[in-house]
Order: C-alpha cells, then sequence, then structure tokens
C-alpha cells in the first residue's frame, strides 16, 4: 500500500476504534467505490466494505484514477476532503509535511514514495 494511502486513512481516522472508517473497513473513507455498500439505496452517506483489504484497494483505486487526471496533490485532496466537509487545508499540509513534497506534487509522483 502507499503511503499516501495510509496517511489518508490516518486522516480518515480509519483505525481508531468506534470510528465510521474503521467499523466501515473503508480506510479512505470512500462514499463510492466498487465494493462499497450502503444501507440505504441510493445513499450518499460513508460507503460500507466487506473487508479491510477491499477497503484498501478502493482507496489506492482512486489515487490511481486521481493519478490518471494528472491532478496534483492540492486538486486531489480538495476533490476527496472538501473543505464542506474538512479542514482541507490543514489536511493537505498533514500529507505534503508527512511526504515531504509540495502540495503542486502530482498524485502520480506521490505515489511512488514510500
Amino acid at each position: 500500500m502507499s503511503k499516501l494511502a495510509e496517511l489518508i486513512s490516518k486522516m480518515e481516522g480509519f483505525g481508531i476504534p468506534g470510528a465510521i472508517p474503521t467499523i466501515r473497513h473503508n480506510p479512505g473513507d470512500l462514499r463510492h467505490a466498487p465494493h462499497a455498500s450502503h444501507a440505504g439505496e441510493g445513499s450518499n452517506d460513508i460507503g460500507i466494505m466487506d473487508s479491510d483489504e477491499h477497503g484498501w484497494a478502493d482507496l489506492e483505486r482512486q489515487l490511481q484514477l486521481f493519478a490518471n487526471r494528472q491532478m496534483t496533490l492540492r486538486a486531489a485532496i480538495y476533490a476527496f476532503a472538501p473543505p464542506n466537509e474538512n479542514n482541507t487545508e490543514d489536511y493537505l499540509d498533514f500529507i505534503c509535511q508527512e511526504l515531504g513534497v509540495s502540495a503542486s506534487t502530482p498524485v502520480a509522483e506521490a505515489l511512488k514514495i514510500t
């Protein structure tokens, strides 16, 4: 798994007992993903994965989609953790600081950092 995915899961609260990402096996706190189901039909709630393994796979898939779109970390984090739901600048600062890169770093490059 990529370091970027690990950092995102930390920001989302995955691994904390009782936290939604932990309960739902969803380290990226994703709403829609190949392995996600929802409590209600058509729900836009955080997806429920059937296993942590599938949750990690879906997070990595989402990051690869951002990379394929040639997004920077800034663009990806603002899409992933929008300001109406997160302190996006703090989220972005944490990711960049931990990876040792700037916000203008392409996601494709960030995914290569171990």
